[in-house]
């Protein structure tokens, strides 16, 4: 027995979304396989076989871990959450288990986690690992959480890891299709009845969100009125988006790709590697591309009706790339493991 969710990628309202404008997302078909089972002992045991990671640990141990998480997110210390995550890669699958085990009392688990969701890219690796556990555990301890239970356990894994995360990528992960976000209405799904073709391309620069949003809110503070404007005109895109997707008019939403991009470089979030990408797309007749996620790295989304020769051409270019369907099935528990 497995659970899988799949990642998650931004199409509109990144950075604007904070300051509440309205954002879209998509799960694609990339996916994190999480299986839970019992092990041969009496303690919690974490294993990432791809990554040679693995850690056991005793009742004790996932309680204070648990404590430990818990006091310094109600406080706010994300100085000493980050902290507390150096070199402890198992500290936020001990906040979700932990956080289990006040419904259920402890029990040994093992949990083992593999994943093909490209990582520190933008495209949700992480929430898509804490969807599939969250989705296994509430199979396996039987805890007959709804939807919303499962993000928000899900959740708690990126609380860990980003500190005081929007909740988008959890539910996307969770809840699959297209996901609409506004900070002030919070996450509803959006309704379509078929996938898109899409293909992401890894700049191969490391984004830092933090830095980003930083950035971002800097610029804020010293010139308001343009910013304000720049986000308005990102939640222009993004309602022209969902119609276009609505539509199934793949121009009209390459075109509102290419507005959401232009703010993008009016923040100074574009890289040399984002721009060449896009530019390279656009020349071999993308209908339109977009940096996805907060920027200064990480990947983009181009729209193309010849996928599969688009990404062997970026490939080529040095550009790792994937043909990929937004909008696929969110995390789902199978008996096949």
């Amino acid at each position: 027995m497995a659970s899988f969710a799949p990642g998650s990628v931004k199409l509109f309202g990144e950075h604007a979304v904070i300051y509440d404008r309205v954002g879209l997302s998509a799960s694609f078909d990339r996916y994190a396989n999480v299986k839970v089972s019992r092990p041969e002992g009496k303690s919690v045991e974490i294993v990432l076989p791809d990554l040679g990671l693995g850690r056991t640990l005793g009742e004790d141990e996932v309680k204070k871990g648990f404590e430990d998480v818990d006091s310094v997110l109600a406080s706010g210390g994300l100085r000493e959450l980050e902290a507390m995550r150096q070199g402890n890669f198992a500290l936020p699958f001990v906040y979700i288990v932990g956080s289990v085990f006040l419904r259920t009392g402890f029990m040994p688990l093992r949990v083992e986690v593999k994943s093909d969701v490209p990582k520190y890219s933008g495209l949700g690796s992480s929430s898509a690992i804490f969807a599939a556990l969250a989705c296994e555990l509430n199979n396996f301890c039987r805890l007959r959480l709804s939807s919303d239970g499962i993000a928000d356990l899900a959740n708690k894994g990126d609380s860990v890891v980003h500190g005081k995360p929007s909740g988008i990528d959890a539910n996307t992960c969770v809840r699959g299709g297209f996901i609409r976000f506004r900070k002030s209405e919070g996450v509803k799904p959006f309704e379509v009845k078929s996938q898109i073709q899409a293909v992401i391309a890894n700049t191969l620069v490391k984004k830092n969100t933090g830095e980003m949003i930083s950035r971002v809110a800097k610029a804020y503070a010293a010139d308001r009125p343009r910013l304000d404007a720049i986000f308005d005109d990102v939640q222009e895109a993004a309602f022209a988006g969902m119609d276009a997707i609505r539509e199934r008019d793949m121009v009209k939403l390459g075109a509102e790709f290419e507005r959401a991009q232009s703010c993008f470089e009016k923040l100074g979030l574009s890289t040399r590697e984002s721009d060449d990408i896009i530019r390279f797309a656009k020349k071999k007749g993308a209908y339109g591309a977009k940096i996805t996620g907060a920027g200064g790295g990480g990947c983009v989304i181009i729209l193309s009706e010849a996928q599969g020769r688009l990404s062997k051409l970026l490939n080529a270019a040095g550009y790792p790339s994937f043909e990929t369907a937004l909008g696929v099935h969110g995390a789902k528990h199978t008996e096949l493991g």
